[in-house]
């Protein structure tokens, strides 16, 4: 008897645990991940403030690139979500197209805000970076 009824907080403390797990989940929201293209998949990419404009081509310079966006980690992951085709209310913003071999073109944005840098992705996600992540992007349209 004193078995089944420890059997039973048990398991309804695992059930209680679990609804909590999921709510919270809930609360907490979707995470989002930068998607990068493959350096390979690219001819080229431009790099535009204002009314300065940089093609970058060299294989070195898009790794450098590609590195910097990603994050020394290589994975950038966030829960802030981008509803719009261009972030809104920013400093510095710079427009970054991936131009890839099938004539297509994938667009992000790096820029400053709040004191804070980021890169928003349209529609995915907005990712916290480095000043130093911003400057290597920002030093090809300086």
């Amino acid at each position: 008897m004193k078995r089944n009824r420890t059997l039973l907080v048990a398991t309804l403390l695992l059930l209680f645990a679990g609804i909590v797990a999921v709510v919270f989940g809930d609360i907490n929201g979707r995470s989002y991940e930068l998607h990068l293209p493959a350096k390979e998949k690219l001819v080229g990419i431009s790099v535009e403030k204002e009314s300065k404009q940089a093609e970058i081509t060299e294989d070195k310079e898009i790794e450098d690139l590609l590195y910097a966006l990603s994050g020394s980690g290589g994975d950038r992951r966030t829960k802030k979500e981008s509803v719009s085709d261009a972030p809104v209310n920013v400093q510095g913003s710079l427009k970054v197209d991936f131009h890839f071999a099938e004539s297509k073109t994938s667009t992000l944005f790096v820029y400053q805000k709040g004191g804070g840098y980021y890169v928003e992705q349209p529609y995915n996600g907005i990712y916290k970076i480095s000043g130093e992540e911003y400057n290597t992007v920002e030093k090809y349209v300086r």
